[in-house]
Parts: structure tokens; sequence; C-alpha cells
């Protein structure tokens, strides 16, 4: 089996409207939007720890700080990844 690459790009149309409402640089919007898309996929488990940061483009640690200043839990696991953990202690 080969491993496939393929990279989607998304585009969002922001207005000057939002983009002065928001007071930011639209290259500062832009990585904010990269880091809660990351950070919410992260959350709903779709995305690894490593995988997000790389979304968000940032390295691991940087994003783990992103998550906490996001009240979003570091510590993403289902009830069954759990009671795996807890099995294995």
């Amino acid at each position: 089996m080969s491993n496939v690459s393929c990279m989607i790009t998304l585009e969002l149309p922001v207005n000057d409207r939002w983009l002065v409402s928001t007071g930011q640089q639209p290259d500062v919007l832009r990585q904010e939007l990269r880091e809660v898309l990351a950070a919410k996929l992260y959350e709903l488990g779709r995305l690894t720890l490593a995988q997000a940061a790389e979304t968000a483009g940032l390295p691991v640690w940087t994003f783990m700080e992103t998550l906490s200043r996001m009240k979003v839990s570091i510590i993403n696991l289902d009830e069954t990844d759990l009671a795996h953990e807890f099995s294995e202690a």
C-alpha cells in the first residue's frame, strides 16, 4: 500500500468590514483561523496533536499553549482510550 498525500486549500471570503471590525491584519487573521480550525479538529478527535499543530503551522509545544489559551483539553482521549490507558498502567 502506498502513502497518498493530498493537500486541500480552503478559501474563505473575508470582506473589509470583518477585517476592520476585528482590527486585525489579514495575515494575523489568517493565522488565527488556522489555529481555531486546528484546535476544533483536534477537540473533535479528527486530528492528532502533531497533525493539528502542523495544520496550525505551529510547533507542538506552542500549539499546546494555544489549546490551553482556547480552553481545549490537551488530553484528548475517549472512554475506550482512557480505559486502555488505565489497564496498561
